[in-house]
């Protein structure tokens, strides 16, 4: 028979390890499992498509000879919003100094990677719709 005090030395014990496996497990299990996506529309009106390259909710919209690009507006490296530079037509990331061409590939800087292309889909309406996945 078991003794009071050394079962709840024991139930203790367990239940410290139990409640230290769920600690380490739930971050883990729900990093591999459980990614909801979300997504969002951006919308460019009109009057929103004649810039060179128009930012708006975290896209860039560029036009092009034969229509509409849509870029990322965060850098793949750390995901800060990068700017267009009109003069030098690229893309420089304010936080590490990452640059990118016009047409997203990356050029130079610590990203490695290019901006990352959105689908685009004209209305009839003449809006321009951009479905961003996160």
């Amino acid at each position: 028979m078991v003794e009071r005090r050394e079962f709840i030395r024991k139930s203790v014990l367990w239940g410290s390890y139990a409640l230290g496996a769920m600690a380490i497990g739930y971050p883990v299990f729900s990093f591999i499992g459980f990614r909801k996506i979300t997504e969002y529309s951006v919308i460019f009106p009109p009057d929103a498509q004649h810039a060179r390259a128009n930012l708006r909710e975290g896209v860039y919209l560029i036009p092009e000879a034969n229509g509409f690009r849509a870029l990322s507006g965060k850098c793949p490296h750390l995901g800060c919003t990068v700017n267009f530079d009109p003069v030098s037509e690229q893309f420089k990331c304010p936080c590490h100094g990452s640059t990118f061409g016009p047409s997203g590939t990356w050029l130079s800087g610590p990203a490695g990677r290019n901006l990352h292309p959105l689908p685009v889909k004209s209305k009839p309406n003449g809006d321009i719709e951009i479905v961003v996945k996160i």
